[in-house]
C-alpha cells in the first residue's frame, strides 16, 4: 500500500511540473511572435535606401553634371600634351645622342645614310682649294649664320653655356655640328695651302689646328658612331683595309639640322 501511495505522488509532481512547462513554453511563443511581428512592422518602416536606390541617384547626378566632368578631362588632355612641349625646357627634357642638354633643340628625324666619295672638296690638286666652285661646295653645307643662335628666353633653359661676347644685345651660343665643319675646313685650308701655296697659310693657323684637331678628335669619339664597314673600292694597288665607303649609317637628317640652325640664327652672315 506505502508502495501504491508513493507512485501516486510521483506521478502528480510529474503532472504538475508538465503543465508548468506548457505554460512557460506557451508564454515563450506568444512572446517570439510578438517580437516576430514588431520585427515585421520595423522592416516595413519608411528609411532611406543605400542600394540600387543609391546608385540610381548618384548616376542621376553625373548625368546631370556629364558637361562638367567633360570639361574637366579635356582640360587635363590638354594640359597633358602641353606639358610634352614644357619637358623640353629645362632639365625633364629628353637626352638625345648626338643632342642638346639644355632642350633648346628639338628632337631630330634619323635616315640611313650611305657615304660615297666626294672629292670636290679636297680636290687632289690642292691649289683648286681656293677656287669659287670649292668655296662653294663647303658653304652649302653650312645655314647662314653658320650655327650662331639666338637664344630669346634663356632663362626657361637649363645647363646653358656662356653667351658670346661677341654679341653683347644678345644672348648668343654657337652649336657643335658647325663647329666641326668650320674646323674641318680650317684644316683642309692649311693643307691646301702648304702643298700649293704656303703664302696662302692663315696667320692663326697653328694654335687653330691644334684646337681643331683636339676638338675634332673628342667629337668623334663623343658621336660613336659604330657603322660596319667592309673592304676598301678606291684605294691604290697593293693597300688593304676598308676606306668606308658604300657602309650605311644611322644619321640625324640633315636638313632638318640645317632649318633648325637657319631658323634660329643670330645673324645673316654667310663663312665657313
Amino acid at each position: 500500500m506505502k508502495d501504491h501511495q508513493r507512485s501516486k505522488d510521483l506521478y502528480r509532481k510529474f503532472s504538475s511540473r508538465h503543465e508548468e512547462d506548457r505554460d512557460d513554453s506557451s508564454s515563450t511563443d506568444v512572446d517570439l511572435e510578438a517580437l516576430d511581428l514588431n520585427e515585421k512592422d520595423y522592416m516595413h518602416e519608411s528609411t532611406p535606401l543605400t542600394g540600387t536606390s543609391g546608385k540610381s541617384e548618384f548616376l542621376a547626378i553625373l548625368k546631370e553634371h556629364r558637361w562638367l566632368i567633360d570639361t574637366f578631362l579635356l582640360v587635363v588632355i590638354v594640359l597633358l600634351l602641353l606639358g610634352g612641349d614644357f619637358r623640353r625646357h629645362g632639365r625633364e627634357h629628353f637626352y638625345e645622342g648626338g643632342g642638346d642638354l639644355t632642350g633648346f633643340a628639338p628632337e631630330f628625324g634619323q635616315k640611313i645614310t650611305t657615304f660615297s666619295p666626294d672629292p670636290g672638296f679636297v680636290p687632289e690638286n690642292t691649289s683648286e682649294f681656293f677656287s669659287d666652285e670649292t668655296r662653294k661646295k663647303w658653304l652649302s653645307l653650312v645655314p647662314k649664320g653658320l650655327g650662331y643662335l639666338e637664344i630669346k628666353n634663356p632663362q626657361e633653359y637649363d645647363n646653358l653655356p656662356a653667351q658670346l661676347d661677341s654679341y653683347p644685345d644678345q644672348f648668343v651660343v654657337t652649336s657643335s655640328m658647325t663647329h666641326q665643319l668650320h674646323c674641318l675646313y680650317s684644316i683642309a685650308e692649311a693643307y691646301s695651302a702648304l702643298t700649293s701655296d704656303i703664302n696662302r697659310v692663315p696667320k692663326e693657323t697653328p694654335w687653330h689646328l691644334t684646337h681643331c684637331f683636339d676638338y675634332l678628335r673628342q667629337s668623334i669619339m663623343c658621336c660613336g658612331d659604330v657603322a660596319l664597314e667592309g673592304e676598301q673600292t678606291t684605294f691604290p694597288d697593293g693597300f688593304d683595309g676598308s676606306d668606308g665607303w658604300d657602309a650605311k649609317h644611322v644619321c640625324k637628317n640633315y636638313d632638318e639640322v640645317y632649318e633648325y640652325l637657319e631658323s634660329n640664327r643670330a645673324d645673316n652672315k654667310v663663312w665657313i
